[in-house]
């Protein structure tokens, strides 16, 4: 009998992604690092301090709870993010991010995102 031997493409296997190894890398605030795609979507983390710039994007965007004090705006709402939470941000909803001390949240978002600031 004839044995076929396959090689394992190791990017098609499941991969570990650690979170905490992934935040070291930011290095500098608002500058997102990006963890992973998935499809056509990708998972950043971002340092934030102060406050943030308005933005309009043209995808939904969903801001995750990492670490420190976040606050997600928008002209309606006001929203604290806290260990466990995290906020949907349709397309189209101008939005802001402030931290007054360092903190880090994760964005869920469209590859193709355009950030308009406003």
């Amino acid at each position: 009998m004839t044995q076929i031997h396959q090689e394992i493409d190791v990017s098609r296997d499941i991969k570990a992604i650690d979170f905490r190894e992934e935040i070291t890398k930011l290095k500098s605030p608002r500058r997102p690092h990006d963890i992973v795609h998935v499809d056509d979507s990708v998972i950043r983390a971002v340092l934030c301090e102060g406050d943030g710039k308005w933005y309009v994007h043209d995808y939904d965007e969903f801001f995750l709870h990492y670490s420190g004090e976040v606050v997600i705006e928008s002209d309606e709402s006001r929203i604290e993010l806290t260990a466990g939470t995290g906020v949907l941000v349709p397309a189209g909803v101008k939005h802001r991010t402030n931290c007054h001390k360092p903190a880090v949240f994760l964005v869920f978002r469209h590859r193709k995102t355009a950030c308009v600031v406003v």
